[in-house]
């Protein structure tokens, strides 16, 4: 039916968006509710948003941290939720709700929905950033989504931050997740990012020394990405990035880590926030369903 309507559920480690839309990725409203970890809470979770709207809808997609099957929709692994192991998301929740059911990485949703209809749909190459609990990407090369040979291919939280010791802390995920920047200013001082950028906002100068070294953090980690993958555009998604100062302040930290020297070049690529913002890992999902459902 041209007006079938779906339910787009992006889960992440802190909290779960979800919201109504067709095929042509409406935005009505965002919901947002708390992400609880644990195993029964989880599809608790998912069986509040699904079930009031299980009459209403063609299907469920889904956004999900880990490495994933698409194929089978096998979550093999799951980022924060630490007890999924080969978990066969798509079959449990079709056996459950009788609706087809479609399962993409969170970071690989980011980078569809802004090239289907945001920040990259004017790049035939690009990189999706989204900062959240920890860092999720998605790449786009020559025009596609580019999965890696093991599905595995956007996963810059692994990235390591020490090269001198592998079992460090300081992997990309952990020093570039948000609650990093709370850490620069100081956590016994602000309780999360929204404070963070009040106090940003009325000058305090503990604030923008703590944003424009937690941009850095960013801008070296795109250093690291653009010097093997030579992209146009990097498009930089989650919750705080709808705020324009941590855009200015990655570019301009980028523009300090990238030097042209004899032999050597790195290509200073454009910094953009995401088109869909909070919306993007949903728009993704929606957009992986129509694909995978042959609707589009």
């Amino acid at each position: 039916m041209c007006n079938e309507r779906y339910l787009a559920i992006d889960v992440g480690g802190t909290a779960i968006k979800y919201l109504l839309t067709d095929k042509t990725a409406k935005i009505n409203k965002i919901n947002v509710m708390k992400t609880n970890r644990d195993k029964g809470e989880l599809f608790n979770s998912l069986d509040e948003i699904i079930a009031p709207h299980i009459n209403d809808i063609g299907g469920i997609a889904l956004s999900f941290p880990g490495k994933i099957n698409v194929e089978k929709g096998i979550a093999n692994t799951a980022g924060a939720f630490k007890w999924i192991c080969d978990l066969p998301l798509k079959s449990i929740l079709e056996e459950k709700y009788s609706k087809p059911v479609w399962i993409e990485n969170d970071g690989k949703c980011g980078a569809l929905a802004e090239f289907w209809k945001g920040s990259l749909s004017d790049v035939k190459n690009g990189v999706y950033i989204g900062i959240g609990t920890e860092i999720a990407g998605g790449i786009i090369l020559e025009g596609k989504l580019y999965r890696g040979s093991f599905g595995s291919s956007g996963e810059f939280s692994s990235m390591l931050g020490c090269i001198k010791n592998p079992n460090n802390e300081e992997r990309f995920g952990k020093i570039g997740g948000h609650k990093n920047l709370i850490e620069y200013y100081g956590s016994d001082k602000i309780m999360n990012s929204y404070d963070f950028f009040e106090k940003y906002q009325n000058c305090d100068v503990t604030a923008q020394n703590a944003l424009k070294e937690y941009s850095r953090t960013i801008a070296a980690g795109i250093v690291n990405i653009q010097s093997i993958l030579d992209v146009e555009k990097y498009c930089i998604g989650g919750g705080i990035s709808a705020q324009d100062a941590l855009i200015d302040n990655i570019r301009e930290s980028l523009q300090e880590f990238i030097t042209v020297k004899s032999g050597e070049a790195i290509n200073v690529p454009a910094i953009e926030k995401c088109s869909f913002g909070n919306a993007a890992g949903c728009i993704g999902a929606l957009f992986n369903f129509l694909v995978m459902e042959k609707i589009i």
